[in-house]
């Protein structure tokens, strides 16, 4: 498996734009099965069926610099920030990755195994999500276009800016008129292991998960991907 280490906090559109062409290249045969793991800035990203507007405090974003994107997998809205690890797996539609349930629960339930062996967390995987002691550090969604792409944050300190500052799920009266997101109180590895949880040590945490599906081997974005990337985010007026 091919092993990305994508870490520059770039515009997140762009971001989002080589998610869609790794997807790609991995359903077309051109790039072997991928795990990618990145990071954002500040930013908030809202499922493909929701409504920007019924998610996001759009005069705080506006107020805070913070951009309010959509992606093209399910799920809920998500604040990312430089205290989030974000990653990306990018698999063939065969065996238990065709099945939504089993895909998500041998995924998250791989990232719960790594908490614990790693920290010693009591992590439990659950509808796609990742709970230690009642609290959501990790939550992820999907999308497959002829292989699939599930991606996944895994929350590593906290931020400066609260969730509920731009996340409208998280306050009363949210009444949205797509999918909803699931509200849940959220935690962070530095908070529950007492110690500070670096960037590095997400990723160490992210490798121990998945090497369970394959020898990881790092390797570098291709020029091509590179390419496809900018060109879909300039042609969608992403960056």
């Amino acid at each position: 498996m091919r092993a990305l280490l994508d870490l520059a906090c770039r515009d997140p559109r762009l971001n989002l734009a080589l998610d869609e062409v790794i997807l790609c290249e991995v359903a077309r045969g051109a790039v072997p099965p991928t795990l990618r793991v990145w990071r954002n800035g500040r930013c908030v990203v809202v499922g493909r069926g929701q409504r920007v507007e019924d998610e996001v405090d759009l005069e705080a974003c506006c107020r805070l610099e913070i951009p309010a994107l959509q992606r093209r997998s399910g799920g809920g809205a998500v604040y990312h920030h430089p205290g989030n690890l974000n990653f990306s797996l990018f698999l063939p539609l065969v065996g238990p990755w065709t099945s939504v349930r089993q895909s998500l629960d041998r995924i998250t339930g791989l990232l719960a195994q790594a908490l614990g062996g790693r920290w010693g967390l009591p992590a439990e995987a659950w509808e796609g999500a990742v709970f230690v002691r009642g609290l959501k550090v990790s939550g992820s969604a999907q999308l497959r276009r002829r292989a699939l792409l599930h991606h996944g944050t895994l929350l590593l300190s906290p931020d400066g800016i609260a969730m509920e500052e731009v996340l409208l799920a998280l306050r009363p009266g949210y009444s949205p008129r797509g999918v909803p997101s699931r509200s849940a109180p959220v935690g962070d590895l530095s908070s529950l292991t007492g110690r500070h949880v670096t960037v590095d040590d997400g990723i160490r945490t992210v490798l121990d998960a998945f090497r369970p599906l394959g020898r990881l081997a790092p390797e570098e974005l291709s020029p091509r991907e590179w390419a496809l990337a900018y060109s879909s985010s300039a042609s969608e007026g992403r960056p």
